[in-house]
């Protein structure tokens, strides 16, 4: 059973949210970024993904990230890093396990938590350090 968001929003400002982040990439070698309409990072270029509930493996929620966030069942992979989120946009802290993923579908459904995507190959320098370090870590330069 989840928790109400009211709630939810108490114990965020005072214990860490563990969360899945999906490092998605293409047969043309590029990656997917997503574009937050939501705290924290709201309006930021980011990895897609959320937390893990209770009861859940980090495979599990990957898995159901992919499918809630992007609308596909993606192929889950091993996991990249381990990134600290302080936000700036509210007094959250998370702990984020970026995971590979790989995207071999035609069609992106996009829900309500994103406004677009793209697809690149290169690290922008105005992307997040947690995006940043996954990606430098996975061999993008």
């Amino acid at each position: 059973m989840l928790i109400e968001n009211q709630l939810y929003n108490k114990i965020r400002e005072v214990l860490p949210t563990v969360c899945v982040d999906l490092l998605v990439t293409n047969e043309e070698k590029q990656y997917l970024l997503a574009k937050r309409t939501e705290k924290p990072a709201k309006g930021s270029w980011w990895f897609p993904g959320g937390r893990i509930y209770k009861g859940e493996t980090w495979q599990e929620c990957a898995r159901r990230k992919g499918r809630e966030e992007l609308g596909i069942d993606l192929p889950i992979g091993n996991i990249v890093s381990v990134e600290n989120y302080f936000a700036d946009d509210a007094d959250w802290h998370t702990v984020n396990l970026v995971v590979h993923a790989y995207f071999s579908h035609r069609i992106i459904e996009l829900d309500k938590t994103h406004a677009e995507y793209r697809w690149t190959d290169k690290i922008e320098p105005e992307l997040h350090e947690c995006v940043k370090n996954p990606l430098k870590l996975y061999g993008y330069a």
